[in-house]
């Protein structure tokens, strides 16, 4: 699956803040970030674009991380903020940027990561339908869609379901190939 985030402000704050609030809509997408590609332009409008390759076969959380500093070392500054909040991640992707405002001369620097976190719970009993389904579907790629190699009582005992979840699961999947 590919995704798009674009955001676009006449400051720095307010483009970071409203790349974060698009950034949500990651929380809801199942899978994990395997590709990233990231832009950042500054002029009179900062603009950043993100296209993201979200693999749903792997359960991560995922996240974007952007931060700012200003002033004086500005880019020693980003990379302490952006260090903090990178702990324990898989970078897919990172950027940054420096700026200096024509009239006052003040520097900023930017910088954007795309990140994948292990999820604590990386057991499959707790995986949300569409993630059940994705694993599924690429097992069923894998064996040429022939369902009869499948194990479905081992399947259902690895996902915490029943069996016939696993064969409604299936049908959907058939459905959707065709």
């Amino acid at each position: 699956m590919l995704l798009f985030i674009e955001c676009e402000a006449a400051s720095v704050e307010g483009c970071l803040r409203e790349l974060e609030e698009k950034a949500k809509i990651l929380e809801k997408t199942p899978g994990a970030i395997e590709r990233a590609k990231i832009e950042l332009s500054f002029g009179a409008f900062m603009d950043i674009k993100i296209a993201l390759k979200i693999d749903p076969t792997r359960n991560t959380e995922k996240y974007i991380i952007a931060e700012y500093a200003s002033g004086k070392n500005v880019v020693e500054e980003l990379q302490k903020r952006m260090q903090m909040r990178i702990k324990d991640s898989e970078i897919v992707d990172f950027t940054f940027g420096t700026y200096t405002m024509p009239v006052t001369r003040r520097k900023y620097a930017v910088g954007v990561a795309v990140i994948n976190r292990p999820r604590e719970d990386a057991s499959f009993e707790n995986l949300t339908i569409e993630e059940r389904r994705a694993i599924l579907r690429k097992a069923l790629e894998l064996f040429g869609w022939n369902v009869k190699v499948l194990n479905i009582s081992e399947i259902a005992r690895l996902f915490s379901v029943s069996r016939d979840s696993i064969y409604n699961d299936i049908e959907q999947i058939l459905k959707e190939k065709d």
